[in-house]
């Protein structure tokens, strides 16, 4: 018998390996993908996501907006901290700016984020004046009020 993909000699059925059988199986019954639709332009997109990358990314949004509708009020904060370890590394800040400690850095607000109003933009929040990279023993030091900077 002949390999119905590759046409060698094979003392199988149909197909000479596993390799030949999904080949020839995915190139007869291909998978559809869904369409899906950015909701704002119409752009077609992956599956998983509601905007394109041009709406998705760099959209500014306000701390209410952060807080109560991209996450669980538990984690209520993720989203400005994420953004936040996003701003200090396009920066290139990855040192702690009191040592000098490069291994493990944390990214911390000078004026804390629950102090905003809940209609302060994220850039506001996440401004580089607001920012300060430190190491996780002077992060401590500076939320509980031992270290002044």
């Amino acid at each position: 018998m002949k390999c119905l993909n590759c046409l060698k000699e094979t003392p199988n059925p149909k197909f000479c390996s596993r390799s030949c059988a999904a080949t020839y199986n995915n190139r007869k019954h291909p998978k559809r993908k869904p369409e899906h639709k950015c909701t704002i332009c119409g752009e077609r997109i992956t599956a998983g996501r509601s905007r394109c990358s041009q709406h998705r990314i760099g959209r500014d949004m306000t701390l209410a907006e952060a807080i109560y509708t991209q996450h669980h009020r538990s984690s209520a904060f993720a989203l400005v901290r994420s953004r936040a370890r996003k701003v200090a590394l396009q920066l290139g800040r990855t040192t702690c700016q009191h040592c000098g400690y490069n291994l493990h850095v944390e990214v911390c607000h000078r004026k804390p984020i629950a102090d905003f109003p809940e209609d302060t933009l994220l850039s506001v929040v996440n401004h580089p004046d607001n920012l300060i990279v430190l190491c996780p023993n002077h992060h401590w030091e500076f939320d509980n009020g031992l270290l002044q900077l």
